[in-house]
């Protein structure tokens, strides 16, 4: 089956404490067969790992996102499509005067382009790409 759902690296980071969020842990059950990263929370996960001193937490995180984070979810790739539209995106809230992330764009665009829908719990993050793109958001923190 398709993945529906992309999840932002807030949604990773939860699922990775000691104690998660029993609401988050409870849609990622039921809905992990319908979710994949995109390829930006990806390179997030791995670059928060990687400057992380030495020691059991780093080796720890990295063994979960290597062994379970990456084995569970498909990696969505940034790709032309995904370029165009972010393109267009960052055009749009450029001429509105509406400053956004290149990271949060582009993961929107990928979201965009492959007609999901973006799960984070920074909506507020990404409501302005709402305002000029097609942008479907969730926030599994809220029942």
């Amino acid at each position: 089956m398709r993945p529906y759902y992309l999840l932002d690296s807030n949604l990773i980071s939860e699922i990775l404490k000691p104690s998660p969020d029993k609401v988050v842990c409870k849609k990622m059950i039921e809905y992990q067969n319908l979710c994949a990263l995109p390829s930006t929370v990806w390179n997030e996960l791995i670059y928060g790992v990687n400057i992380l001193e030495q020691g059991k937490r780093k080796d720890f995180l990295f063994s979960k996102i290597i062994k379970d984070v990456q084995s569970t979810f498909e990696i969505i790739q940034y790709d032309n499509h995904a370029a165009w539209i972010q393109a267009d995106i960052r055009a749009r809230l450029k001429q509105v005067g509406t400053p956004v992330d290149f990271p949060d764009t582009q993961i929107a665009s990928i979201a965009v382009a492959n007609n999901m829908i973006l799960v984070t719990r920074n909506i507020k993050h990404f409501e302005p790409i709402q305002q000029v793109c097609p942008l479907m958001l969730e926030n599994w923190f809220e029942e």
